[in-house]
């Protein structure tokens, strides 16, 4: 689980975290806290965990707190996002095999996506 607490130049999402607190660091202040306002709350205990240069680590997330957060921000997926459609329309079913058929001509797709696109409305009947 993505918390905040990455390098600052993640190569895979380029968010930034807290800078000096790789991958193993964070791994090992979020199992031991379940939540960065948990880690935040025993702040001053961090510098006495078993952990290389954490004497460091209570001032490098003091003055990181901002880009902690922030990066928690930006990777959580968030669930209350309004959809616009109702239970029904978003009920399993199986596909309209003609509009799929027209959208793959229309866009130059082979009979692969058509024969899967058959697969399924087999599946769901």
């Amino acid at each position: 689980m993505r918390v905040g607490l990455a390098p600052r130049r993640d190569a895979v999402d380029n968010i930034p975290g807290v800078p000096g607190i790789g991958p193993k660091t964070a791994g090992a202040l979020m199992s031991r806290y379940a939540s960065l306002e948990e880690l935040y709350a025993d702040l001053d205990q961090i510098a006495y965990l078993p952990l290389r240069g954490a004497s460091r680590l209570p001032a490098r997330l003091r003055e990181h707190r901002e880009a902690a957060y922030l990066a928690r921000s930006l990777t959580r997926i968030h669930c209350d996002a309004p959809l616009g459609v109702g239970g029904d329309s978003l009920r399993r079913r199986a596909p309209a095999l003609d509009a799929v058929e027209d959208f793959c001509r229309d866009h130059g797709f082979g009979q692969q996506l058509r024969r899967q696109a058959e697969r399924i409305a087999g599946l769901a009947s």
